[in-house]
C-alpha cells in the first residue's frame, strides 16, 4: 500500500536518536518512575543502532501501512532511517540538514533540520538537553515487560498530539506517535546496540544520479 508519511521526516523517525538531559532520581509513583527512566536513558545514551518494524494505524486502529528497515542515531541531531520494505526510503540528518530520498519516485527533498523536525518525536529523540522543555511527561504505565512513558508537546501548533516511549529495562524498545487526526505510528526496535561507534558516513547523503532534488534548506 502506498505510504502516507513524509510528515514523519523525522522519524522518522524516526525517530528513532536521542534526548540529552541530566538524569533524575526515580520516585515511587509510576509517573515519576517513567520520567526517571526517560531521563536516565537520555543522559546515558549517546548513540544507538538496530532494526525496526513500523505500523501506521488510522483513527479506527486499522493498519494502513507496514514497513521495516534499519536505524542509526547519534546525538545531537544525527540519524539515518533506512526503510527497505515495501518501498525504499532513506531519511538522513547530519545535524544541520535532513535528506528524504524516495526511491520509487526518484526524488530527494532537502530541509534544514530545525525546520524539518520542529517539535516532532525526532526532535525529542535527537535533540540537545533543552528539547525536553518542549514536552510534558503526561503519564507512565506498564505493558508486559515494557514501561511506557507518554509525553505531549507543549506547543499547540505541533503536528503530533503525543509520543510514547517504551522501555525494557534500560533499552528503548518501542516508539508510538499520535498525530492530531487520530493516526498512530508504532515503531518496534530489535537488535538495539547502545553507544556503538558509528561511521560518520552514515549521516551523509549524496542524491543518486538522475534523482529529482527539491532543496528547501534555504527557506
Amino acid at each position: 500500500m502506498r505510504r502516507c508519511l513524509p510528515t514523519l521526516l523525522p522519524a522518522i523517525l524516526l525517530g528513532l536518536s536521542l534526548v540529552l538531559v541530566s538524569a533524575a532520581a526515580v520516585a515511587a509513583s509510576a509517573a515519576d518512575e517513567g520520567e526517571g527512566r526517560l531521563r536516565r536513558f537520555i543522559a546515558d545514551v549517546r548513540s544507538l543502532d538496530g532494526r525496526f518494524s513500523q505500523q501506521v494505524l488510522d483513527s479506527r486502529q486499522q493498519v494502513i501501512e507496514e514497513t521495516s528497515g534499519s536505524v542509526a542515531m547519534e546525538r545531537p541531531g544525527r540519524f539515518r532511517w533506512h526503510y527497505d520494505a515495501p518501498f525504499e526510503r532513506v531519511i538522513v540528518a547530519d545535524g544541520d540538514k535532513v535528506w528524504l530520498y524516495e526511491a520509487d519516485l526518484e526524488q530527494v527533498t532537502i530541509r534544514r533540520l530545525s525546520s524539518g523536525i520542529g517539535d516532532t518525536p525526532a526532535a525529542l529523540l535527537t535533540g540537545k538537553e533543552s528539547v525536553l522543555e518542549r514536552f510534558t511527561v503526561e503519564k507512565s504505565a506498564t505493558e508486559g515487560q515494557l514501561l511506557l512513558v507518554r509525553l505531549v508537546p507543549r506547543s499547540a501548533d505541533s503536528d503530533f498530539a503525543a509520543v510514547t516511549l517504551g522501555f525494557d529495562g534500560s533499552l528503548l524498545r518501542r516508539l508510538l506517535f499520535e498525530d492530531r487526526l487520530g493516526q498512530q505510528t508504532r515503531i518496534d526496535l530489535t537488535g538495539v546496540r547502545i553507544n556503538p561507534r558509528l561511521a560518520p558516513e552514515l549521516f551523509r547523503f549524496e542524491p543518486p544520479p538522475g534523482a529529482d532534488v527539491i532543496d528547501d534548506s534555504e527557506l
